[in-house]
């Protein structure tokens, strides 16, 4: 396991509960989110007529019956996009939808944010055992070797994830957590920052919403809890696109 480097040594995660409420948590679950979903759904009319890239996974939407609103969410409040257009009307939908939890996220943990999504998990689509990057499919062999032990702690690799209820259940393993549940690491912090490179993936009984993000957490959270981001310069200082995304409609 790669984890994430404090100077106490590695650990497969840091804790953010010290800085947030667990009871702001459950109201992000039970009141704000379900109301914001479905002030999201009844508008998803205008947001397709409006925004270009939901208007293909739209008509997917409509033929497939298998896809949901749920699906749409997840896909359109999600700013990991190549492309700069997609990437910043993303943003605007997630700064539309849930303004109360990005401004919660400045003001307790991140300075800036660089990528983020919010995911609405419903019960029996629980994510699968992966690392993020890594060829498709456990059984390829580069998979045991990816990534290169110069890119393992990069700060790309280091996500900040929160959870809103102990519905959600996320957990981090080396690669015997494959198919030994007995060998994975549970989460069982609401927030937390772990590598990404390192496999995780969600219990089999999950469900509920959480968010992943990419960003540099306020200072004194990297003193209280002594990590090392010597590898995460990437982030560190943030870079003029970081900045330019806390000032956007803010």
């Amino acid at each position: 396991m790669f984890g994430i480097l404090t100077n106490k040594g590695q650990v497969s995660s840091v804790s953010l509960d010290e800085f947030i409420s667990i009871d702001k948590m459950n109201y992000f679950e039970n009141e704000y989110f379900p109301k914001q979903f479905d002030k999201f759904c009844e508008d998803l009319p205008e947001i397709v007529e409006k925004i270009d890239f939901t208007k293909k996974r739209y008509k997917e939407y409509l033929k497939d019956k298998e896809l949901t609103k749920v699906d749409l969410f997840n896909t359109f409040m999600n700013t990991y996009s190549a492309d700069e257009i997609e990437r910043a009307a993303a943003w605007k939908l997630i700064k539309t939808y849930v303004p109360e939890f990005i401004e919660y996220l400045y003001d307790n943990v991140v300075d800036y944010i660089y990528e983020i999504f919010i995911q609405y998990e419903r019960k029996g689509n629980t994510v699968p055992f992966h690392r993020d990057w890594a060829p498709d499919g456990l059984e390829v062999d580069d998979h045991s070797i990816y990534p290169d032990k110069d890119e393992y702690r990069s700060s790309g690799a280091s996500w900040a994830w929160f959870r809103f209820s102990d519905t959600k259940k996320l957990y981090v393993s080396d690669i015997d957590g494959k198919d030994d549940v007995s060998k994975r690491i549970p989460m069982k912090f609401y927030g937390a920052v772990f590598n990404g490179n390192d496999f995780h993936g969600c219990y089999d009984d999950s469900y509920g919403y959480s968010s992943r993000l990419y960003a540099t957490l306020k200072q004194d959270i990297i003193d209280n809890n002594e990590i090392d981001i010597s590898r995460w310069s990437i982030i560190y200082p943030p870079n003029d696109y970081m900045k330019k995304e806390k000032a956007f409609s803010f």
